[in-house]
């Protein structure tokens, strides 16, 4: 009876199930193992497992039952089969005695297990990379304080200290000074203590022994009873941030760069100043022209440079009469207390007088000007000074174009002091330029282009010292990669006029070379602007014909014979053959 009960209850189990002997014959396999493996029990029962499966599988059975023979326990292997992740596990049958009679398998599908174990696991995976990627140092501790994991930033902050052995240490056996170590471990007994994240500033030695303030966070962790089992920290570092606000509350008033009152002293004067004793009140607003050019061809300190002088000007008209603000970047404001139109009308007309006879290098001292005056206290003084700014705006649109045309004429005159022969070569290469452009059936508008590139194409050389561009010996390695550096600074000098964008780029990659090996991009063929391979041809044909202070001019066939040798390696060859058919008639 018990034997059919047995039979029935292994029948019914829903897994493929089987009984083997110790030598892995058959004795028995459960229907469910009929229908996955088809095969019927009377058909394999008292067979060698090696009969019924392949060799390969029967070979790794024999094995695994070996193993549970020896082991007298259960045995669990698991083997991805045609896609799917399958669980193996035997049990020895012992006897009486304590021997085994036989052996049972059951196989498990847990594939669905694994894949969810997998998604588990990436989830881990990309929540530890983040955690990893943070710059701030986070780590967890349990109820004794004792560090359970912690993120790269704190691994890397004790290994610089030759401290390795962290996971299931607490600060006390980990941290250089006891005192403080001690107070991180009361501040933990206080987040799980009272169940309140804690947030407070201390001060730190860093591994370069340089004192840097850090700000920490930490945070109870509860568990489903509500019971707190540890604490997750964070720590930042906020020297930087700290020096900052020190350094904004210092400038809280004055300007650093000019000297002058700042936004936020405006918001105060105003305030002041929009009283009956103070009216009729003047208001002067005013944009300093060419900043953004000046920033972008000479650079931000000579910008800075421009800001201060204009700032000069200001304060020196003004005087006693009011007050100058730096209002933005380029933005400066004047509130005069007491004053018409007329007294606004004399300082505006000083300011520009003065901005003319000052005497600065590159650029003439321009501000686009703008005033009114509030005689009452109706309506919102913020609408008065949208009325001025609108004032400003139109006399800067009108000063704009002829700012730039200023600026870039001095910039070339700049270049020839720097270098006697440059209007000369520039000229040269500009007529050669374009006559090849004439024999490429160029449009007049891509001529117009063609010879204002060949007159700027040197315009960057203005930043380089003229002890460099003069040297009569070779330039040393270092010297040539600053002399190289002119290419991209013209590109900056003429990309800041908007109107000049196409000439900019050919500026930039003259010298380029049709294989590639040329500087600043490598670009090469058809890469590099067609101006500018002509440009490249012309300058280069110039420079060999003509002498420089570090080598003597060379023949025009030697400089025919020169440029066709590197035709198809530095030079665009059908422009060399164009450019020769033109010279040679």
């Amino acid at each position: 009876m018990f034997q059919e009960i047995y039979k029935a209850f292994l029948e019914n189990i829903p897994w493929p199930t089987w009984i083997s002997s110790v030598d892995a014959k058959i004795l028995f396999i459960n229907k469910p193992y009929e229908a996955v493996y088809n095969m019927k029990l009377e058909e394999v029962q008292g067979k060698h497992f090696k009969e019924i499966v392949p060799e390969k599988i029967a070979e790794r059975y024999y094995n695994e039952l070996m193993q549970c023979i020896e082991s007298k326990e259960i045995c669990k292997n698991e083997a991805l089969v045609n896609g799917k992740y399958l669980e193996c596990t035997l049990f020895p049958i012992l006897n009486e005695k304590e021997k085994i009679d036989a052996v049972a398998g059951m196989i498990f599908d847990v594939t669905e297990q694994r894949r969810r174990e997998k998604e588990l696991k990436n989830g881990k995976d990309i929540l530890r990379t983040i955690i990893d990627s943070l710059p701030e140092v986070i780590f967890y501790k349990d109820k004794e304080s004792r560090f359970l994991g912690y993120n790269k930033a704190f691994e890397r902050y004790y290994n610089q200290r030759g401290i390795y052995d962290i996971k299931g240490r607490t600060d006390l056996e980990i941290y250089g000074d006891q005192e403080v170590a001690k107070q991180f471990i009361t501040l933990d007994k206080e987040v799980m203590e009272y169940k309140e994240s804690k947030r407070y500033e201390q001060k730190i030695i860093d591994g370069n022994g340089i004192m840097r303030i850090e700000e920490n966070i930490k945070v109870p962790v509860l568990g489903e009873d509500g019971e707190a089992w540890g604490v997750v920290g964070l720590s930042r570092d906020i020297t930087d941030k700290k020096a900052l606000d020190e350094k904004l509350k210092y400038i809280s008033e004055i300007d650093a760069l000019t000297g002058l009152y700042n936004r936020y002293s405006f918001e105060e004067k105003i305030n002041l100043y929009t009283r009956e004793e103070y009216l009729p009140l003047g208001m002067i607003m005013g944009d300093v022209n060419g900043l953004k050019l000046v920033n972008d061809t000479l650079g931000h300190l000579e910008g800075d440079e421009l800001l201060k002088s204009i700032a000069e000007v200001l304060k020196k008209v003004c005087k006693a009469k009011g007050h100058v603000f730096r209002w933005g970047g380029d933005e400066f404001f004047i509130l005069i207390p007491n004053c018409t139109e007329s007294m606004c009308e004399e300082m505006m007309t000083e300011i520009r007088e003065s901005c003319e006879n000052y005497e600065k290098q590159f650029i003439q001292l321009s501000i686009a000007l703008g005033e009114d005056v509030k005689y009452n206290l109706d309506g919102n003084i913020y609408d008065d000074i949208r009325c001025i700014e609108e004032k400003v705006y139109r006399q800067k649109l009108l000063d704009k174009k002829s700012m730039k045309s200023s600026v870039l004429h001095t910039m070339k005159k700049t270049l020839e002091e720097k270098n006697m022969e440059t209007r000369e070569h520039a000229d040269r290469v500009a007529n050669n330029a374009v006559s090849i452009g004439r024999a490429m059936g160029f449009k007049m508008s891509e001529l117009d282009e063609l010879e204002l590139t060949a007159e700027l194409h040197d315009i960057g050389k203005i930043t380089i010292a003229e002890e460099l561009l003069l040297k009569p010996s070779k330039l040393t390695e270092e010297e040539f990669e600053i002399l190289k550096t002119h290419a991209e600074k013209g590109y900056r000098i003429i990309h800041a006029c908007g109107e000049l964008i196409d000439v900019a780029k050919s500026v930039l990659t003259h010298h380029e070379r049709w294989d590639g090996s040329g500087y600043p991009l490598g670009l090469k063929e058809d890469e590099i602007p067609l101006m500018a391979r002509i440009i490249s041809i012309a300058d280069a044909y110039d420079v060999m014909t003509h002498d420089r202070v570090y080598k003597s001019a060379i023949s025009q066939e030697e400089a025919f014979e020169e440029l066709r040798r590197n035709a198809g390696t530095q030079f665009d060859p059908q422009i060399v053959e164009v450019f020769i058919e033109y010279l040679v008639q």
